[in-house]
């Protein structure tokens, strides 16, 4: 007890952390104070960690969520961000109560790997001009075409100013956590990578006196809450708002339940009761939107963190928690000395390795069309937004497993000294593949003994079965001098009410018994 207890303890410090910089991060992304990142942070791990359903999830702010929280701002407004993330929660309790946790989960990884690939792009360019102390633009096109002149004005020219201090700052950090993640001692690598450059950065940004942006909090760190105004509850019932929670509670839950399953995997300590995480996540964001946070998700990271330290239990996310909550309460000055472009820097890192190439190889290499539609995710995220993105990349998913559906599988195999063609029936077959099915049997030999083998069919309906026998009955007629054979046994398994032995006449069976 006392041994877990202490294991919890160490893995909680680490994860605080790896969560203060990133939900400082995340916030300033956003466009938002810092207040909203940690409070979520905060929420996340002692509420959240408390009523979880997998013990040793860590959730809090997750970069993913930026690109529609900073669409949602720019269209309505921060107060209604806030009443959106309350109802969010909401949705998610229902949802949990009604036990669809696990349909969160029945999403294509090629949806789901194409819209992280698109929001790492997107973040890696927005915060790259953050990182030069310069202004993204709200789009991707946008941000590239700024991108040249930005390099231009931040590297070329040695001469001090001020987004050439900015990407000094921004290159440390980067090749701070670069090389931090090659060293090979374990005990230095349990500190994050992240938290070294952010501290390394600030030391060399302060003692120089550099004159670039930094973070700017009040020595009351609790003077900056912003408690959703009762005003915005009569919004709750609006269209737009509705879409937009539907979007997160969607994009959140996935991004929630996907992570369990990563952990489930990563550590025999842990598994988890779907309905009732996203139960917990839904308390969470319905508290972090009535006190101005952000949207919160089980994040991979942090997660990872905490199971990689020998966290043991539940204890170690809530206790992460309790470290925000006092050092922002006690230390909140500190926080004035950490320049934004540190903080940028670690979310384009972030970004680049939301872009997972290895995931992306081994959809190509698993299939053709899921590559496409992960590359179609990505690209319409990057040319539309994240909701119109996601709902291409499902459209195409749809499009193709119709296609997929509607597809009449025949395979043919050439049997020369029987002068035979075997065809064999593969998949469901039903009335929307007639037309198919047509084709598939007309454009088969005649001049060749057949036999229509069945014994892959899983299904077929009674349309198709009555054409395949008026086909047989024309075939036998204009084809007298070859041999036809359907496997009507093995044809009515897969459509059980199909009589078979009534169908055909004995010497057909007879002829088919033999050929076998």
């Amino acid at each position: 007890m006392i041994n877990s207890i202490k294991k919890d303890f160490l893995a909680s410090i680490i994860v605080f952390l790896i969560a203060l910089p990133l939900a400082i991060g995340i916030s300033i992304a956003c466009g938002l104070p810092i207040y909203c990142g940690i409070v979520s942070g905060i929420i996340g791990g002692i509420v959240v960690g408390l009523f979880s359903g997998n013990s040793l999830q860590v959730s809090g702010p997750a970069a993913g969520l930026i690109l529609i929280i900073v669409e949602i701002i720019q269209q309505m407004g921060v107060d209604k961000l806030f009443i959106i993330i309350f109802l969010v929660g909401i949705m998610q309790i229902i949802f949990g109560l009604l036990s669809f946790g696990k349909w969160f989960r029945a999403i294509s990884p090629a949806i789901i790997q194409g819209m992280l690939a698109g929001i790492g792009v997107s973040i890696f360019l927005s915060q790259f001009h953050i990182m030069l102390d310069s202004t993204p633009q709200n789009n991707f096109i946008g941000n590239i075409k700024d991108l040249s002149s930005v390099i231009y004005n931040s590297v070329l020219p040695l001469d001090g100013s001020v987004h050439h201090l900015a990407c000094m700052i921004g290159a440390l950090t980067i090749s701070i956590i670069l090389i931090w993640n090659l060293l090979p001692f374990k005990k230095l690598k349990a500190i994050p990578a992240a938290l070294v450059g952010i501290i390394i950065s600030s030391i060399v940004a302060n003692s120089l006196h550099f004159d670039i942006n930094y973070i700017q909090v009040n020595s009351n760190f609790w003077n900056d809450i912003n408690l959703i105004k009762i005003s915005e509850f009569s919004n709750i019932f609006n269209l737009s708002i509705i879409i937009n929670a539907l979007v997160i509670t969607f994009i959140a839950s996935a991004e929630t339940l996907l992570t369990s399953a990563a952990i489930d995997k990563m550590s025999d300590k842990s598994k988890t009761n779907y309905d009732k995480e996203i139960i917990a996540q839904g308390i969470g964001n319905s508290i972090s939107g009535l006190v101005g946070g952000l949207p919160i998700t089980g994040v991979i990271v942090r997660s990872a963190a905490n199971i990689n330290a020998d966290a043991q239990t539940r204890l170690s996310a809530i206790l992460h928690g309790v470290w925000l909550l006092l050092f922002v309460s006690i230390f909140p000055n500190i926080l004035n000395y950490i320049p934004i472009s540190a903080l940028a820097a670690i979310l384009v890192y972030t970004g680049y390795k939301l872009i997972d190439i290895n995931a992306a190889k081994y959809i190509f290499k698993l299939s053709k069309g899921e590559f496409a539609i992960y590359m179609i995710t990505l690209v319409s995220i990057l040319f539309t937004n994240l909701f119109e993105g996601i709902l291409i990349g499902f459209a195409c998913a749809i499009i193709k497993s119709a296609y997929k559906v509607l597809k009449v599988d025949i395979e043919t195999e050439n049997i020369e000294e029987e002068n035979r063609i075997v065809a064999n029936l593969y998949g469901n077959i039903t009335f929307l593949q007639l037309p198919t099915l047509i084709d598939a049997l007309e454009k088969l030999p005649k001049d060749k003994n057949l036999r229509l083998c069945a014994s892959k069919l899983h299904f077929i309906d009674h349309a198709c079965i009555d054409f395949i026998k008026s086909w047989e009955k024309d075939r036998k007629n204009k084809m007298t001098n070859y041999e036809i054979s359907i496997d009507w046994e093995k044809m009515s398994k897969a459509y059980p009410s199909f009589k078979w032995k009534f169908f055909h006449d004995d010497e057909n069976n007879k002829k088919y018994k033999s050929s076998h």
